[in-house]
């Protein structure tokens, strides 16, 4: 390690008696010194780098300390940014989200404020008048649909909210909703996630048996048919005893049964479920380790976030070699649910849906195949081919 420069070293004594050292120079046309106090341990090689730090001039970041974080940007007044800071504030319908939702509407709105004018330039977007034009809203969704359709559509829909918002303050802080003017961006028909076939379950199951954390899980997916977002915070508070329930419901299912609120748009159009615990997946909950307060639990013990939930269960899937994941069995559960008969209004009400237009997705299908299974002997014709 090569020696420091002792003409730029200086050590003196506080007046307790501790000793201290600086790097210590002469500013050249002046009569002052630039003296920078030096704090690590003296022949180390933090030293000599403190050291030549002083000597550059430039300042010194200790090897154990964390980078402190960039400042944040300056908010200018009527800025894309300053409005959409004070929506965070004020807006109430934005307020009333749930804490996802307002992460998620914030992740958006943030990540667009970041995004430079055009690409190399350093002015960014938030930094623009809030009142942008339309025809540069439609270039900022148009950039987003090179990545995304479905990211784009959000951003849109995102800066819809915050106009309208804008519109109504008093004094107003937007003349127009001119976002509202943009239309969406048609996402391509892909069919969505991968729903599970009868053999993929059993490849599954023959991966992770009855009684492993990861079959407790496709089973709750599939025979309660409810988001990952449900079954992550499905547990024992949410089952109801038979003796619990009316005459009419022990009629239908004389075992137990679970009510709860889908996470789903729950405070602003909530959706109630009591459906019955089928006597499979009663099988599977007693052959099961259970948690405490959720059905599944982390190996920590503790409940799994959404994302969380959706992550382990991706790797079981891996595991098991079969490409679904877990809202393809949701969709499993209803294309079983109408091979065996299940009506639109039926399967609405198990998997809490609005309309009556996504259980026809399913009812059409199984109407298709019933059509063409009876049908196709009358391709025939006589003659041999």
């Amino acid at each position: 390690m090569p020696p420091i420069d002792q003409r730029y070293y200086y050590e003196d004594r506080d007046r307790h008696g501790n000793l201290r050292r600086y790097f210590r120079k002469r500013i050249p046309t002046t009569g002052r010194f630039r003296k920078v106090r030096l704090r690590e341990e003296l022949g180390t090689a933090a030293f000599h780098e403190e050291f030549a730090a002083a000597m550059a001039g430039r300042p010194y970041q200790r090897p154990d300390t964390a980078q402190r974080p960039p400042a944040p940007p300056r908010v200018v007044e009527r800025s894309l940014r300053w409005l959409i800071q004070k929506y965070y504030r004020e807006c109430l319908e934005f307020r009333g989200y749930d804490v996802e939702t307002q992460k998620n509407r914030r992740r958006i709105l943030d990540a667009l404020c970041r995004e430079p004018v055009q690409e190399g330039a350093e002015l960014e977007v938030g930094d623009l008048p809030c009142d942008i034009p339309k025809a540069k809203i439609q270039v900022l969704i148009n950039r987003k649909a090179l990545t995304s359709i479905n990211s784009a559509n959000h951003r849109l829909k995102a800066l819809r909210k915050l106009s309208e918002w804008a519109v109504k303050t008093e004094p107003k802080l937007m003349v127009a909703n001119l976002a509202k003017e943009v239309e969406l961006l048609d996402v391509p028909k892909t069919g969505g996630h991968h729903t599970w076939r009868i053999e993929e379950i059993l490849q599954f199951k023959q991966r992770h048996p009855v009684g492993s954390k990861a079959y407790l899980a496709l089973a709750l997916f599939m025979m309660t048919g409810q988001r990952l977002s449900d079954v992550a915070r499905m547990g024992r508070p949410h089952i109801r005893k038979a003796e619990h329930m009316s005459p009419l419901l022990r009629q239908v299912h004389p075992g137990r049964w679970l009510d709860f609120r889908q996470r789903k748009n729950r405070t602003r159009s909530p959706v109630d479920l009591v459906i019955p615990i089928l006597p499979q997946l009663e099988a599977v909950l007693t052959a099961s380790p259970l948690g405490e307060l959720t059905f599944l639990e982390t190996e920590h013990k503790r409940p799994f976030t959404t994302k969380g939930l959706g992550n382990w269960f991706e790797k079981r899937c891996i595991e098991a070699g079969v490409p679904g994941r877990a809202h393809g069995l949701r969709k499993a559960g209803a294309t079983i649910a109408a091979e065996n008969g299940a009506t639109p209004h039926q399967l609405k009400a198990i998997f809490g849906w609005k309309t009556l237009q996504q259980a026809e997705l399913y009812t059409e299908k199984v109407r298709q195949q019933l059509l063409a299974g009876g049908a196709m002997g009358l391709i025939t014709f006589t003659g041999k081919i």
